[in-house]
């Protein structure tokens, strides 16, 4: 069955609409990354991607999105700024588990280790929804620990102990639309004419 005939087959959405996949768009670097999921593509994806602005400073990502011509469907404000990483953590789990778990979406996407990602990792782990992680360089010892957090939720729920099928149909949507677009062919200017590299020399005789 696929994500499209599981949603359909519920009452909680009936008619042909794709149910949501969550994008947490928690910094500008993962609004660059992940903006080319927020632009309307014209194909028959199984699940509708909808960007949600989140992190330390929601607007600035929503902002960035906007320049990107991939809007926000979501923006997650944290009443005002947080004094630190653990307040700011304790305030997105708040937030992202009443977005994830009120109406749980057909999966969740999460991007390298901020507080975001391993808030909505661990909320979607908790409703039993299918969760993607995208690893990134890290730089810094405490991101690259949350990354590795990040992916263990991932990899646990999709173990025989978590019991959650891998999200193809998601992976796959996930990384076509993310994967560099292939150079365009060159095609041959009729006008021009290549010659020889090397030529005969012509004699005129007298």
């Amino acid at each position: 069955m696929t994500l499209r005939e599981q949603f359909e087959g519920g009452a909680a959405r009936p008619g042909p609409v794709a149910p949501d996949l969550l994008v947490i768009v928690a910094t500008e670097d993962d609004a660059e990354a992940l903006a080319p999921l927020g632009r309307p593509v014209h194909d028959d994806a199984p699940v509708t991607p909808v960007l949600v602005a989140t992190g330390p400073d929601p607007l600035e990502v929503d902002a960035v999105l906007d320049d990107l011509a991939a809007p926000a469907g979501r923006l997650l404000l944290l009443d005002g700024p947080c004094d630190s990483w653990a307040e700011e953590a304790a305030r997105l789990v708040v937030r992202l588990d009443a977005l994830i778990g009120g109406e749980p979406p057909a999966g969740v996407i999460v991007r390298g280790g901020s507080e975001a990602a391993l808030a909505a990792a661990r909320c979607a782990v908790a409703a039993g929804v299918p969760l993607l992680h995208l690893a990134v360089e890290v730089g810094d010892v405490r991101t690259a620990a949350t990354q590795a957090a990040v992916a263990e939720l991932a990899a646990w729920q999709t173990s025989p102990e978590g019991g959650t099928a891998h999200p193809a149909e998601i992976d796959l949507l996930v990384h076509r639309r993310l994967a560099p677009a292939a150079p365009r062919a060159r095609h041959a200017d009729p006008t021009v004419v290549r010659m020889p590299a090397t030529r005969s020399s012509r004699t005129r005789s007298a």
